[in-house]
């Protein structure tokens, strides 16, 4: 709700902005004036216009898909963590323990450590790697004896595996927005593209400025919508790291059911 109502105001603020100018312009500059540069610049204002629609649908379109990328990623990780404490089961005392701890550590370092970090810098905690590496160097210290044991490790380390390989993508996603170079291109087909509604306008000073707040509101709107899915992990429209929150409450009820 709070993303919403900063995007209407700074939506606002561009269209009042582009409505002051437009009155400016439409006060000094010349009617014919007007009139010669609307004739002579609408084939480049309508390729910039486009140019600069279809981009910001390109990257959209690319931003969104990270998003809905990044949640099934860490669901994914979290899922497959769930499944390597319930292997814990398994296992004697000390072992059982021991990974129990391991695991919930990481879960509870990666939603009240890794999480803000993700969304601040853009990278993930030393400590949640630390554990993810402690995890992985626990499972070389069993050692299952017999078929079914065997089964059951080469399962948990498959699904180990794959909370590793999670977090490798996520490390990659909570580093990966638009690129500057791309942000200056939307900035300047925007601007172009919201020239003409300021320069040119109509004869009738008040659809012109009504003209061009319309236009410069849309052009605040929109890139305001692109700054929000720059990131996947932070942002008005980013994850939540409900997932783990979940898997810590499915921990909770493993433990309670003691070994197995």
């Amino acid at each position: 709700m709070l993303v919403a109502i900063i995007g209407l105001l700074i939506a606002a603020t561009v269209a009042a902005l582009a409505g002051l100018a437009a009155y400016a312009a439409n006060r000094v500059i010349p009617a014919q004036t007007r009139q010669d540069y609307r004739d002579g610049s609408g084939v480049i204002t309508g390729i910039v216009g486009t140019l600069f629609a279809v981009s910001i649908g390109l990257v959209v379109v690319a931003a969104w898909n990270q998003v809905n990328t990044a949640t099934e990623t860490s669901a994914t990780e979290a899922s497959n963590l769930t499944d390597v404490f319930w292997y814990s089961r398994s296992l004697p005392a000390p072992q059982r323990a021991t990974l129990q701890t391991l695991a919930t550590g990481y879960a509870t370092t990666v939603v009240r450590e890794e999480w803000p970090i993700m969304a601040s810098e853009h990278r993930l905690s030393q400590n949640a790697w630390r554990l993810s590496d402690q995890i992985r160097s626990f499972f070389q210290t069993v050692q299952p004896d017999g078929s079914g044991p065997s089964a059951r490790y080469g399962a948990a380390m498959a699904r180990m595996q794959t909370v590793l390989d999670s977090r490798r993508s996520r490390a990659q996603m909570a580093d990966t927005g638009v690129p500057p170079l791309l942000w200056v291109a939307l900035g300047g087909c925007g601007l172009v593209a919201l020239l003409p509604s300021i320069l040119c306008g109509s004869a009738n000073r008040r659809v012109h400025v009504i003209l061009a707040a319309a236009v410069g509101g849309m052009v605040g709107l929109v890139l305001f919508l692109v700054y929000q899915l720059d990131f996947p992990f932070s942002g008005g429209i980013s994850i939540s790291p409900a997932a783990f929150e979940q898997a810590l409450h499915r921990f909770d009820d493993i433990r309670a059911l003691g070994a197995g």
